[in-house]
């Protein structure tokens, strides 16, 4: 039974490839021909509950290198979740169902190795995803080593809420959301980077909203409902986004907190991140009031920390002009590409400036 996957203007498609994903499907019957089935991936891409075998942030997910010419995998979800799944650098959405199900990734591909990425679309709240198995009828590899990683903190911008809707006057689904085609996202892409997105539609820094947590409440989980410990620092990280404030300033508001807090994110990501360049991003939503105020209270918090002597530390204005929109006024897909460009832009300088 066919789950809804479908195809995107991708060019320059190899047959082998395009055959083979045709056979993402939800599969009734029993493995045929598995030898050999693990129970975890070759590599988990992003912020896992890696001992539970459990994904939830945007964007989090999990890698199979294996040599074969099939492949499956198991997986528990609630049923409103999608991933991107990138079959030998194809990619391809896949709708997940509700309960234990077998989904074919690949049949009849040429032997030899292949690569999937397996990655969320949706965000943490529409429920976590389960890691069950996964089976070829060859064999598994090991994963490759990673390249230069980078880490995206924010809020429904950064998550791709409402990137695939007709806006703006559409209303938000699960559907409709997909951290793949993130500014974000396609930035790491372009550059050659794995990324590690933390992103909560409605998530804020400011604490003047009794009652609602803010991303430092959530921002060391493995899975947006699952708590986690404090990261150790990891040198293998050379760019951090943050792109928070839009929910903090809206409708005319001006925490007085935010800068403290800010700072807090700041020194935290410091500490986890010790050579990464940190970019205090803002944009492109909001009227223009209240984006200047924003605007103004993360260069302040910028400033302190470069006062202090962060010399890898900038603002970085992502304010784009829109041609159109997403659901409720996000960012479409041009709007969220022509980020990406600004985002690119600024580490490749920020690279040829710091080697």
């Amino acid at each position: 039974m066919s789950i809804g996957a479908r195809w995107r203007p991708w060019p320059a498609i190899r047959l082998d490839v395009a055959v083979a994903s045709l056979f993402l499907v939800l599969c009734t019957s029993p493995p045929i021909f598995a030898a050999e089935t693990i129970e975890r991936p070759s590599k988990w891409i992003g912020r896992v509950a890696a001992s539970d075998a459990v994904f939830g942030w945007p964007g989090s997910g999990f890698t199979l290198r294996f040599e074969g010419t099939s492949l499956s995998i198991t997986l528990v979800d609630a049923g409103q979740n999608s991933l991107e799944i990138e079959l030998d650098g194809v990619p391809q959405r896949l709708d997940l169902q509700a309960g234990q199900h077998r989904y074919q990734l690949a049949d009849g591909l040429q032997q030899g190795a292949h690569v999937v990425r397996a990655t969320r679309r949706t965000e943490g709240w529409i429920g976590d995803t389960l890691f069950v198995s996964a089976e070829t009828d060859g064999s598994f590899l090991p994963a490759e080593a990673s390249a230069e990683e980078m880490v995206a903190i924010g809020d429904s911008i950064t998550a791709g809420y409402g990137v695939e809707g007709v806006g703006p006057g559409c209303k938000f689904t699960p559907g409709t959301e997909n951290q793949y085609l993130t500014y974000a996202a396609v930035a790491a892409r372009s550059l050659g980077m794995e990324l590690t997105t933390l992103a909560v539609s409605g998530i804020g820094l400011s604490r003047a909203r009794k009652g609602t947590k803010t991303m430092l409440d959530v921002i060391d989980n493995g899975t947006l409902s699952r708590s986690g410990a404090p990261g150790l620092p990891d040198e293998r990280v050379s760019a951090v986004v943050i792109n928070l404030g839009t929910n903090d300033f809206s409708d005319g508001k001006n925490p007085s907190d935010f800068g403290g807090e800010y700072a807090k994110l700041l020194s935290r990501l410091r500490y986890q991140f010790p050579k990464a360049y940190l970019y205090a991003a803002l944009g492109p939503m909001m009227p223009q009031k209240d984006f200047d105020t924003a605007e103004n209270a993360i260069k302040a918090a910028v400033q302190t920390s470069v006062a202090k002597g962060e010399s890898r530390l900038r603002y970085l204005n992502l304010r784009v002009k829109p041609k159109d929109f997403g659901c409720n006024w996000h960012p479409s897909r041009s709007t969220q590409a022509a980020m990406a460009d600004l985002l690119e832009q600024a580490i490749k300088a920020d690279r040829g400036r710091h080697g």
